[in-house]
């Protein structure tokens, strides 16, 4: 568990991700717009956009279907270039990725030798080519680190005790100018064969902005709270919202998460709701995103969203920014099989940073330019990418990854220093 090449349930649960939860659970199985969509390329139901002045789409607008492409040597030297080093015989698993790479938080392994040395599993955020230890976890094999979030000066994030879903967590704050720490939230508990569980909920993503902390916990009785929190001397928590709700994301200056309420023929369904991350109150989303239903893995930078549709055997990534007239499935997984390409066989873990589009399917990582219309494979084999505010992290295992001389490959890239990947011909 916590390697870069096996699928992640601690670490690499956030970014929307719906997860088996008990009454948490909202997203699995479900269709990726409302009913009647047709094929697919849009919500069938929405309200209409306001008028926008932003920039036309980027492509071909003629153009409503992505092609894969090669990855071409401007982004494989691109991404080479900003690998991070790690001492021999360490392990890496990169959590979070900031606006434009100029930070991450890692999480670092020592291998057994070292670990007897009194070296262990420790919380790092890396600043340009600076690394600090922020956090060494009590448990080098069962504590593993979950989300994390930094605002220049907070750093929050969430240690998990075990490796179950259902496991106990605790959120922290460190004061980057201080050196200091405090935990600022826990899983609330309730008996469990063996000992104590987390009561079920969404999974934690810590979320801050100016020194405001954000997050969503479960509360009992198959509900959920989004909470907030100023960090420093007297802050206190607040209910944002309470219900059924998924993990909460931040979309620009918006604060956005999935809650299930009924259709108007009293069928369960999920939609989107927002507050405004500075003032706490109630935001409007944009048409064709207000208007979407049953949708899952959501992320947007405020501009572009982006979110996973279909089923098992028509897997779509569907993708809408400002300016266009509805959502498009750019990316689509044919039907013909129990699998339908091997290279598409599910689509996750979306993240959205400006003209890139991120997700992760079973096989490997991808990433879609919307400049192009074109998406590429950016990992060899399984991996993941975190995408964000022109930032963009992967991470991969060189070797199998389980076998001791296995490496974590980390790399962090500005994509601005990506071209556009090649054309559709």
């Amino acid at each position: 568990m916590g390697t870069s090449g096996e699928p992640r349930p601690v670490a690499l649960r956030a970014r929307g991700v719906a997860a088996a939860l008990g009454a948490a659970v909202l997203l699995a199985g479900t269709p990726a717009c409302s009913s009647g969509g047709g094929d697919g390329d849009g919500p069938s139901r929405t309200r209409t956009a306001a008028p926008s002045t932003a920039a036309p789409p980027t492509g071909e607008p003629v153009r409503d279907r992505a092609c894969e492409v090669a990855l071409p040597d401007g982004w494989s030297d691109a991404l080479a270039d900003g690998r991070v080093p790690a001492p021999r015989g360490e392990r890496t698993v990169l959590t979070e990725v900031g606006p434009g790479a100029g930070w991450a938080v890692l999480q670092s392994t020592a291998a057994a030798s070292a670990s007897a040395s009194g070296d262990g599993r420790s919380v790092v955020l890396r600043e340009g080519d600076e690394q600090r230890s922020v956090m060494r976890l009590a448990d080098p094999v069962e504590h593993q680190l979950g989300s994390a979030d930094f605002d220049g000066r907070w750093l929050v994030f969430d240690v998990v005790e075990g490796r179950r879903l259902e496991s106990l967590w605790t959120l922290y704050a460190w004061d980057a100018t201080t050196g200091r720490r405090e935990a600022v939230a826990e899983a609330a508990a309730e008996a469990a064969e063996g000992g104590q569980s987390a009561v079920p909920g969404p999974f934690v993503q810590a979320v801050v902005r100016s020194g405001r902390l954000f997050w969503a916990q479960g509360t009992g009785g198959g509900r959920s709270a989004v909470y907030a929190r100023d960090l420093g001397p007297g802050g206190e928590r607040r209910t944002v919202y309470e219900g059924v709700v998924d993990t909460p994301f931040a979309a620009g200056g918006l604060l956005v998460w999935l809650r299930q309420g009924e259709s108007s023929s009293g069928r369960p369904e999920t939609r989107l709701a927002a507050v405004s991350m500075d003032t706490m109150r109630r935001a409007e989303l944009p048409g064709p995103i207000a208007g979407l239903r049953n949708v899952r893995y959501v992320a947007s930078d405020g501009r572009t969203w982006a979110w996973a549709g279909g089923d098992a055997d028509r897997p779509r990534l569907y993708v809408w920014r400002e300016g266009w007239p509805k959502p498009l499935a750019l990316v689509r997984g044919e039907g013909g099989g129990a699998v339908p390409e091997p290279e598409l066989g599910g689509i996750d873990q979306v993240g959205v940073s400006g003209e890139v589009v991120t997700w992760r399917t079973t096989e490997a990582a991808w990433a879609l330019d919307l400049r192009s219309r074109s998406y590429t494979r950016i990992t060899p084999r399984y991996g993941y990418a975190l995408a964000r505010d022109g930032g963009l992290g992967v991470a991969y295992p060189e070797g199998e990854a389980k076998a001791a001389e296995a490496k974590d490959v980390v790399q962090l890239t500005r994509t601005s220093t990506l071209p556009p990947l090649p054309g559709c011909g």
